[in-house]
């Protein structure tokens, strides 16, 4: 009977484990999202970058980019993010923090751009919201 309980109990742990791993964001997974914004951004497809972007005023949502206000903010973002590209040779991903930010599960993830002997690193923060990563902010 006492193993029986155990057995249950143990279970129970490694169910609830297994589907709070399931939340957590992983480093592939950042970067596979980071990749397809830079993806789109070179193909100048902001409708669909627009998906990927954190729009945050009173709601926590991806940008409507049949809002023409939204539209130009998101078109914005990308363009600067293709700046990034144009101006750099190449880029690799250095490091990934993960945190939280507005309650919501976050990764920051670092990118130096190479151009010649230069080098900028940028940081890009996404956030995880129902169940797909936004990226909220770059600096």
């Amino acid at each position: 009977m006492k193993k029986i309980m155990l057995i249950q109990i143990f279970l129970v742990f490694l169910i609830f484990s297994g589907l709070s791993a399931q939340d957590k964001i992983n480093e592939e997974e950042v970067k596979s999202a980071l990749t397809k914004i830079f993806d789109l951004s070179k193909e100048q497809n902001y409708a669909e970058a627009a998906k990927l972007l954190l729009y945050s005023r009173n709601e926590v949502r991806s940008f409507n980019f049949s809002d023409k206000s939204e539209a130009k903010r998101a078109k914005r973002l990308v363009k600067k993010i293709k700046a990034y590209l144009d101006l750099s040779d190449s880029y690799e991903y250095e490091s990934l923090t993960l945190g939280t930010m507005q309650k919501l599960e976050s990764a920051d993830l670092k990118v130096n751009f190479k151009s010649g002997d230069q080098e900028l690193t940028i940081s890009f923060l996404f956030v995880k919201h129902a169940n797909k990563l936004l990226l909220a902010h770059f600096k």
